[in-house]
């Protein structure tokens, strides 16, 4: 009877078993078979499949042997309106420097992407900048360039800058990303 017992709840155990491996089998085939989403150029130009980091939308790129994320963002037409089905890339600003006059390279936070990464935009012109294969160092934000002006950090509320030093790295590659991928950018299967 005991015997009879546990043969009853082990084929019962085994069945189930089975069952919900064919059931991941079929969730595996299902996501395997759903087209993804990719991100193309004004040319047509594939840049690559659309995909997510630290909450933000952008793609993957490869860029002398570095991997870095490109944020993109819905096409602002002048400030006044967005665009439903056109896309650009997404630059930062302000952008901190830790230097007086905004020069040299910006602050490059570490959390940009797998390489840390920035992108500037100068008129139509969007250029990444890249952070070297280096650790961190720390910097202390000195100044502010918004893209017009450089300025001392702000002061919010009645709270002055911190002048804490911030982990930070410096740009050791440029990469045009509007002359290798022109915008407006579009996303399609």
């Amino acid at each position: 009877m005991r015997l009879s017992l546990i043969f009853v709840v082990l084929s019962a155990v085994s069945a189930m078993s089975l069952h919900a491996d064919a059931d991941d089998r079929q969730d595996g085939r299902r996501h395997r078979d759903q087209p993804a989403l990719k991100v193309f150029d004004a040319q047509g130009k594939l840049i690559g499949r659309l995909a997510s980091y630290g909450g933000y939308d952008g793609v993957f790129l490869t860029i002398d042997r570095a991997l870095v994320f490109a944020q993109i963002t819905r096409l602002n037409n002048n400030g006044e309106a967005y665009d439903s089905a056109k896309f650009q890339w997404s630059t930062y600003g302000p952008f901190d420097y830790s230097t007086a006059d905004c020069s040299g390279s910006p602050i490059i936070p570490p959390g940009s992407g797998p390489r840390p990464s920035i992108a500037m935009r100068t008129g139509a012109d969007v250029t990444l900048l890249i952070a070297g294969d280096t650790d961190s160092s720390p910097a202390q934000v000195v100044a502010v360039f918004d893209g017009k002006q450089c300025t001392p950090p702000p002061t919010i509320g009645h709270m002055p800058p911190s002048t804490a030093p911030v982990p930070a790295f410096t740009a050791e590659t440029n990469y045009p990303l509007t002359a290798h991928y022109p915008e407006p950018l579009t996303i399609r299967y």
